[in-house]
C-alpha cells in the first residue's frame, strides 16, 4: 500500500485542480458562514429606505450616489446585484472569484515559464497571511466587491494588456477599450496602480522596441482605463462625501502630513513583503542575473498605489488590499526562477510552504468557528426580530456582536450601537421594517 502511494505521480494539471478545488471548499465553508452585515443592509435599500427589488432600482441608486456620495459605481451595481438573491447565491458565487484572483496573479507571475502548481498554494498562503482584514475584503459582500472582485477585474484587464495579441481587430480593440473604462473604474487607489504599470509597460516596450512603434491594443487599454479612472474620481459624490472630513489645513502640509503617516504605516502592512523583495533582488545581485522588468513594474506599480492615497482624507486597512496583491505578484515573479540558481531554493520554498500550511489550517479553524458565531448572531437576532414583531413591537433592543478576528468579515466593522438614530442601525432597521433598532447598554 506504501509502495503505491509513494509510486502515485499526478501531472501539473491534476496538481493545479486539486490544489485550486481545496482552496474552493474552505473559501465556500467561510462564505456560506458570512451573513448580511453593515453595509449590505445600507446597499439593500433604495434612496426611500425601502428594499432595492429591480435592476431599475439598482440603476437608478446608482445615479444618485455617483452625485451625492461617491464614484465607485462598477463595485456597487455588482453588489447590489447580488442583494437582490439570497445570500447563498453570492456565497456560492465570491469564491470562485477568489480562485479566479489567485489563478490571474498566478498567470502575472508564470508568464510563459515552466508551471509550478505550488505556487497557488503559495498565492492563496500569501493573501491568507498579508490582507490585513481578510474577512472585510474576501468573504464580506459588500467588501468583496469593492476590493476582491474589482482586482479582478483590474488583473484581467492587464494580463490581456500584458500578452498584446498580434491579432487585432476592431471588435477586440472596442473590447479592451470598454474592459479598459471597466477596469479604471473600480477601485481608487488600485486603479492608480494599474495605470502606473500600464505606462510602464507602454514606456519599457517604447525603449526595449527595435521600431519603437506602441500597439494599438495597448494603446486603446490605457485610454480606456485613464476614462474609467477619471469618471470614478471626479464623480460629484466623492466632493460631498469628502466635505464631511473637516480640514482646514494648506493643502501642501496636508499632502506631506498623509505622506509621512503612509510611510509610517507601510511598517504594518508591507514590511515581510519588503523584506522579502529586497533579499530576492539581493539574491539576484549576488548571481549576477538580470532583475527581470516585470518586477520592476510591479514594485513602482505597488508604490504608486499606497502613495496615490495621499490625496484621501482617510486610509482604511481594506484599501492596501491592491498594494498587496501588486507586492506579491513582484515578489513572487523574482522568486519563481531561483531554484535554477541554486537547487537549496527550492527546498527552501516547499519547507516555508509546509509550515505556513501548518499556521494557516489552525487559523482557518479559528476563523471558522468564529464566523459561525457571527452567524449563529445573527440567526438568534432574525429570529428575536420576526418575533418582536409578530407581537407588534417594532422597537428592538439587541446584544451586540464583536470579534477581535482579522479574518472575521465583522472584524473592524460597525455594528448594532446603542444609539438607534446612528447608522448601521438606521439601515437595519428600515431593511426589517422596524421603527428602530439598538443594543443593549453594556
Amino acid at each position: 500500500m506504501i509502495e503505491k502511494i509513494k509510486n502515485i505521480k499526478l501531472s501539473k494539471k491534476q496538481q493545479t485542480i486539486i490544489i485550486l478545488a481545496s482552496i474552493f471548499i474552505m473559501m465556500l465553508v467561510l462564505n456560506l458562514l458570512t451573513p448580511l452585515i453593515a453595509d449590505d443592509y445600507s446597499y439593500s435599500l433604495g434612496m426611500d429606505d425601502t428594499r432595492i427589488n429591480s435592476i431599475m432600482d439598482i440603476l437608478n441608486y446608482q445615479w444618485w450616489h455617483y452625485f451625492n456620495w461617491g464614484g465607485r459605481t462598477i463595485a456597487h451595481t455588482i453588489a447590489q446585484l447580488f442583494l437582490l438573491f439570497p445570500k447563498y447565491i453570492f456565497s456560492i458565487i465570491n469564491p470562485v472569484i477568489y480562485i479566479a484572483l489567485i489563478y490571474l496573479i498566478y498567470l502575472h507571475i508564470r508568464g510563459n515559464r515552466e508551471d509550478k502548481p505550488l505556487y497557488l498554494l503559495i498565492i492563496h498562503l500569501a493573501l491568507w497571511f498579508f490582507l490585513p482584514v481578510f474577512g472585510q475584503t474576501c468573504l464580506w459582500l459588500i467588501g468583496s466587491c469593492n476590493y476582491l472582485w474589482t482586482t479582478v477585474l483590474i488583473l484581467w484587464f492587464l494580463w490581456i494588456f500584458r500578452k498584446n495579441s498580434k491579432d487585432i481587430s476592431i471588435q477586440k480593440l472596442i473590447g479592451v477599450f470598454i474592459l479598459g473604462i471597466i477596469a479604471g473604474w473600480t477601485n481608487e487607489n488600485t486603479s492608480a496602480g494599474l495605470i502606473v504599470i500600464l505606462m510602464g509597460y507602454i514606456i519599457v516596450q517604447k525603449i526595449e522596441s527595435k521600431n519603437n512603434k506602441i500597439s494599438k491594443l495597448q494603446i486603446i487599454g490605457l485610454l480606456g482605463a485613464l476614462l474609467g479612472f477619471i469618471l470614478m474620481i471626479l464623480a460629484p459624490g466623492n466632493y460631498v462625501r469628502n466635505a464631511e472630513f473637516q480640514d482646514n489645513t494648506f493643502i501642501i502640509i496636508k499632502m506631506i502630513k498623509r505622506a509621512i503617516e503612509i510611510t509610517l504605516s507601510i511598517e504594518n502592512y508591507l514590511l515581510p513583503l519588503i523584506i522579502g523583495i529586497i533579499i530576492l533582488i539581493s539574491i539576484k545581485f549576488y548571481y549576477k542575473k538580470k532583475v527581470g522588468k516585470d518586477s520592476w513594474i510591479f514594485i513602482t506599480g505597488g508604490v504608486a498605489t499606497v502613495y496615490s492615497m495621499i490625496l484621501s482624507p482617510t486610509f482604511p486597512e481594506r484599501a492596501w488590499t491592491g498594494v498587496i496583491v501588486f507586492l506579491i505578484i513582484a515578489t513572487l515573479l523574482l522568486l519563481y526562477d531561483l531554484s535554477k540558481i541554486n537547487k537549496v531554493y527550492k527546498f527552501i520554498v516547499v519547507d516555508l510552504c509546509i509550515v505556513f500550511s501548518i499556521v494557516y489550517i489552525g487559523q482557518y479553524m479559528a476563523a471558522a468557528v468564529d464566523i459561525n458565531h457571527l452567524r449563529g448572531t445573527w440567526n438568534d437576532r432574525i429570529e428575536k426580530i420576526s418575533i418582536e414583531k409578530k407581537q407588534g413591537n417594532k422597537n428592538i433592543i439587541l446584544e451586540q456582536y464583536n470579534s477581535s478576528n482579522t479574518k472575521n468579515p465583522n472584524y473592524g466593522l460597525s455594528d448594532i450601537g446603542a444609539d438607534p438614530e446612528i447608522w448601521p442601525n438606521t439601515s437595519i432597521a428600515d431593511y426589517y421594517e422596524l421603527k428602530s433598532i439598538k443594543s443593549k447598554n453594556n
